[in-house]
């Protein structure tokens, strides 16, 4: 069985500090979970969130490859649809190769879709 965790960067008004200070906390968290042995962490991307949700994973993830060596760092998920496709591959590539082959990418196409219906219509005054 693996273990992992999940590092959302969410920043919420009600207990809000500075995003320098959020981001150096997840990443101490994955370096903390590879000490603790767990096997995966995983990072989501979100976009035009109140709670600042991070919108980019993969400069994040060479961060905690940086730092880590053996955990595996994923992406959960990357919304292909508002990035240029070879973009992605370059940049995942690049993650890989700093990481040592860690990188486990997940993509959504289908995302697109309900960010029109939910999150769009909040900007169309």
């Amino acid at each position: 069985m693996d273990f992992g965790l999940l590092l959302a960067f969410r920043n919420p008004r009600q207990w809000a500090r500075p995003l320098t200070d959020l981001y150096r906390e997840h990443i101490e968290q994955a370096v903390l979970a590879e000490e603790l042995g767990y096997d995966h962490v995983w990072t989501t991307e979100h976009h035009f969130a109140e709670d600042a949700w991070s919108p980019s994973l993969l400069p994040i993830l060479s961060a905690i490859a940086t730092r880590t060596s053996r955990i595996r760092l994923g992406t959960f998920v990357i919304l292909l649809p508002l990035h240029h496709p070879v973009r992605v591959a370059e940049d995942s590539a690049t993650v890989d190769i700093i990481s040592g082959g860690r990188l486990d990418p997940q993509k959504a196409r289908r995302s697109m879709e309900l960010f029109a219906k939910e999150v769009m219509p909040h900007f169309q005054h």
